[in-house]
């Protein structure tokens, strides 16, 4: 998991979840009256499944088992069918003349050139390493997001 700057890790829940608009309000609610450490939010509809379905991927700022317990109490809430933790991703956007071949196997991450910009992806202290191999300063960062595992659908 990646270092926040207060030096918590950072913990991403995924929360699947129906009933709309009145069942994402729930959930914001919940997490603003719990006073839970939201870092980041990110919020998608299901794909293929029935109307109305939604998929929120929630990073929270704090210890493993405060993040078990914040997940307890979302589950709780009448319209999630499903909460738990998430595998979480980087995703890196950069332009180099380096060897990125190299770097990027030593660093375990993905990592294919399209027109000349190098696409990397992988867990965040992968992708943190393979940039700093590289020496790269100036790339485009997407994440960390949450992926669920050994699942290709969704907005993510």
């Amino acid at each position: 998991m990646p270092e926040s700057a207060t030096g918590v890790a950072l913990n991403t829940i995924e929360v699947r979840f129906t009933g709309g608009m009145f069942a994402l309000n729930r959930l914001l609610m919940t997490l603003q009256s719990k006073r839970m450490p939201v870092a980041g939010f990110t919020l998608s509809r299901e794909a293929g499944g029935k109307p109305g379905g939604m998929r929120a991927t929630i990073l929270l700022n704090c210890p493993p088992e405060s993040a078990l317990r914040y997940t307890a109490l979302i589950s709780a809430l009448e319209d999630v069918k499903e909460a738990g933790p998430a595998e979480t991703m980087e995703v890196a956007l950069i332009e180099t003349s380096n060897d990125w071949r190299e770097a990027a196997e030593r660093s375990g991450i993905e990592a294919h050139e399209d027109d000349g910009t190098v696409v990397a992806s992988g867990a965040p202290e992968g992708v943190e390493d393979f940039l700093a191999a590289l020496g790269v300063e100036d790339a485009v960062r997407i994440g960390p997001v949450a992926r669920p595992e050994g699942k290709a659908r969704g907005g993510v």
